[in-house]
């Protein structure tokens, strides 16, 4: 891991992504210990040894661009662990953000196995998402021109961005329109253009994007419905899946019987939550509220002709 002058920023930034989930996959773990795992990385393309020097260089520069602390435990026979573990299980961001660069690391290590890691598509949107997040970064308004699937033409809006949210392989954009103060989602596979315009914003102060998306299912936010306290009542193997991949952060598994567990949800049933619904079905059935029940009867009954 020792630095030279062939050492590209690329592949500095790849040793500190490794070096971070090596400690936090491994932790505690010694210096010996780190030092025998880089001679075999993918990313030890010098074979190099790590010096111990260069070791507590990459430790800084973790820390300094992910915010991630590794620290030494003398009592324990001088080993590394990381200080704010709970802190990147509980940080949704950052906690993406090391798993994904790890998941790039492991694949690049295995590229004789290319063509057996089978990976999703993300949409074209994803290149527009430097520009958004570097609004977002710089308080600056977006000019966006977005064309709907049931639309021949898109529609040229100036948007203030407020915050991005990725949901099922999608990057969506939470745009404040500062005219009629509303805030819209807009799919940025959807968006034809996308400039910023140089004119600064100021985000409101009592806008957070966890809160903002709190009451929902998926990424369309609509005040005007409200709040329910929904009872699903899921069996068989589902049960299982719904255990470990809730289907909103309010779950609560109030009931458990033979083949089956009901579910609480505090939560807005929007369309998007409805549609989940539905693709569960037959496993799971609403109990509460009725409304909520008699519309996804509804839908599959309009799906079965």
């Amino acid at each position: 891991m020792a630095s030279s002058s062939k050492t590209t920023t690329s592949n500095l930034f790849n040793r500190y992504v490794w070096l971070a989930n090596l400690i936090h996959s491994c932790g505690p773990i010694s210096f010996e210990e780190i030092a025998k795992r880089w001679k075999s990385s993918f990313w030890n393309d010098d074979h190099s040894e790590l010096a111990l020097r260069t070791f507590h260089a990459h430790k800084d520069a973790v820390e300094e661009l992910f915010g991630v602390s590794i620290k030494c435990n003398r009592h324990i026979g001088f080993k590394y662990y990381i200080e704010n573990d709970d802190d990147i299980e509980s940080g949704s961001l950052r906690n993406w953000l090391l798993n994904s660069m790890e998941v790039s690391n492991m694949l690049t290590e295995s590229q004789g196995l290319r063509d057996r890691i089978l990976l999703e598509d993300i949409p074209s949107g994803l290149s527009w998402l430097s520009t958004v997040v570097g609004a977002i970064r710089d308080g600056l308004k977006l000019e966006i021109t977005y064309k709907k699937y049931t639309e021949q033409e898109g529609k040229t809006s100036v948007i203030e961005p407020y915050c991005v949210k990725l949901f099922r392989q999608r990057w969506y954009l939470v745009g404040h329109h500062a005219d009629g103060d509303y805030f819209r989602t807009y799919s940025l596979d959807r968006i034809v253009s996308c400039t910023t315009t140089g004119d600064s914003f100021k985000m409101k102060d009592d806008f957070d994007a966890k809160e903002f998306f709190n009451d929902y299912f998926g990424v369309f936010v609509m005040p005007e419905v409200k709040l329910e306290r929904v009872l699903l009542k899921i069996e068989g193997v589902t049960v299982s899946y719904t255990r470990s991949l809730p289907l909103h952060h309010s779950q609560k598994e109030i009931e458990t019987g033979a083949g089956y567990s009901v579910f609480e949800y505090a939560i807005r049933p929007t369309k998007d939550f409805i549609t989940e619904l539905v693709n569960m079905s037959p496993s799971a059935k609403v109990l509460a509220p009725e409304w909520l029940a008699e519309e996804v009867k509804k839908q599959i009954s309009a799906m079965q002709g």
